[in-house]
Order: C-alpha cells, then sequence, then structure tokens
C-alpha cells in the first residue's frame, strides 16, 4: 500500500514538473534514459545484464529510435537502426551459442523487448510532448490513465475483490479491482478533460476522452499483466533495485509500456483537444 501511495503522492506531481518543466529534447533525453534502464532490466531478467556487447547495443538502439522520433526523422531510418540491432543481436545470440550457452527463446524476446520494442513505445512520449502547452497535456494523458487506474484497481480490489483475475499471473489482482481500475482511469481522463477546458480554457470533447480513459485503462492493465508474467516466466520479484523497495523501473512504468504508443496513436487519429 505504501509503495503505490508513494508513486500516487509523488509519481504523479513530479512527471508532470517534469514535462512541464522540461523542453521536447528534456522529454526526449528522459524518455531515452528510462529505455536504456528499462533495456538493461530486460537483459538482466534473462541473464545477459552482464554482457556488454548486449547491453551496449540495446542501450544504442534505444538512444537511436527516441532520436529519430525527436528528430522527426523518417520511419526508414528507425527501422534501419532497429536492423543493424536485429543483425548484431543474431550475431551475438550464435556466437552465445558456439560457446556452449543457450540462447533460447526468452533471451530473445528479452533482447528484442529491450531494445526495439520498448523504445519505440517509451519514444512515443516524446511524440505527444510535440507542441508547447498542448504537448505537455497531451503527454501527461497516459500517466493519468495508468498511475490513477492502478492505485484505483488496487484499493478497489482491496476493498471489494472476490474473483481472481489472472490468479497464475499475478495472484492479487482481482475482477472487481480491474473494473475499478478502468472505471478510474475514465473518471479521471473526464476530470482531467475538465481541467483543461476550465483552467486552460482548451476545446475539449469528453466523449472522445473517455474513450481514450476506457481503451488506455485496458491496454494499461493487459500490460501491467504481461511484465508480471515475464517476471515469473524470468523467476525473479522486481525487474531491478533502482528504485529501492519500489522495484525497477519497469516495475513502475511496465503499464505504460504499450500505453504511450496507443494514446499515441489515438491522438493522432482521433484527438479530444488540442491542435
Amino acid at each position: 500500500m505504501k509503495s503505490r501511495l508513494l508513486v500516487a503522492a509523488v509519481g504523479v506531481p513530479l512527471v508532470f514538473v517534469l514535462l512541464a518543466v522540461l523542453p521536447p529534447w528534456g522529454t526526449a533525453i528522459l524518455c531515452a534514459g528510462i529505455s536504456m534502464i528499462a533495456a538493461h532490466e530486460l537483459l538482466s531478467c534473462v541473464g545477459l545484464g552482464k554482457s556488454v556487447f548486449m547491453t551496449v547495443i540495446a542501450c544504442l538502439s534505444a538512444l537511436w529510435i527516441t532520436l529519430c522520433v525527436y528528430l522527426e526523422l523518417r520511419l526508414l531510418f528507425a527501422a534501419a537502426g532497429v536492423g543493424v540491432y536485429a543483425l548484431l543481436l543474431a550475431a551475438y545470440a550464435v556466437a552465445y551459442y558456439e560457446k556452449g550457452r543457450g540462447f533460447g527463446p526468452g533471451q530473445t524476446g528479452a533482447a528484442i523487448m529491450a531494445g526495439a520494442v520498448v523504445p519505440a513505445c517509451f519514444a512515443a512520449l516524446v511524440y505527444l510532448r510535440r507542441g508547447g502547452s498542448v504537448g505537455v497535456c497531451r503527454a501527461l494523458v497516459p500517466f493519468v490513465i495508468a498511475f490513477i487506474g492502478d492505485g484505483g484497481a488496487y484499493f478497489i480490489g482491496r476493498a471489494m475483490g472476490k474473483h481472481k483475475l489472472a490468479p497464475r499471473t499475478s495472484p492479487k489482482k482481482t475482477v472487481e479491482g480491474a473494473i475499478g481500475g478502468l472505471v478510474c482511469s475514465v473518471g479521471f481522463a473526464l476530470i482531467y478533460g475538465l481541467i483543461l477546458r476550465f483552467a486552460l480554457h482548451m476545446d475539449v470533447m469528453f466523449g472522445r476522452l473517455a474513450v481514450m480513459g476506457l481503451v488506455g485503462g485496458v491496454v494499461s492493465q493487459l500490460g501491467d499483466l504481461f511484465f508480471s508474467l515475464f517476471k515469473r516466466e524470468s523467476g525473479i520479484k522486481d525487474y531491478g533495485t533502482l528504485l529501492k523497495e519500489h522495484g525497477g523501473i519497469l516495475d513502475r512504468f511496465d503499464s505504460m509500456v504499450p500505453l504511450a504508443p496507443v494514446v499515441a496513436a489515438l491522438f493522432y487519429i482521433w484527438p479530444p483537444f488540442g491542435a
């Protein structure tokens, strides 16, 4: 409980301050840093964290993807970087196997996620952050959906939870908690819309914002469950110790990995506010 209260009480205001104060290039540096730490955590959970080669190429790939999004380079440039990473990963996997050590599907999947999937997802926050104050407001949306939904699911689950949601993957999660989390995600998305309308005088389409809260809430919870499954398959409790008793970066931002690109796509297709 203390962990979740700390994330809600400290994490949300801290994220707001960082996004509001930092210019877009600062947000890009922050996202690149988070991606590189997350890459190392993923590699470590499958026994590849001590490999300097794997850590370096995964971090360079994460940095390159973030840079491509920030500079608005063509998709071809990002794809070329990922292609180079894939070739280097293939070479490393063969060399690793030739030394008599297995390079199984789990390690392959973790390496692909570390150097390509996770960085690309976090880079969506860089895309959302474009455009001055409107960009700040857009970039805050996934944090509102994820943090508030996670807190709501936890407290409602503790108070009313009776039916297990995914007992093997995450024993403490309940159906009632999941539904409560979705309600909180939608509710606070609408409250956020009211703040934007009355405090910043933005033209907000609340129906679209509600849909974003609902879809984002589902995606956020699925991301949380997937990374919990990955930890169980790897036999670890936390992804890291960077945040002390709160685990690693991925323990706190796991739901943000699939959520950020989904929110970015919805803003591109069906924006609820802003230019």
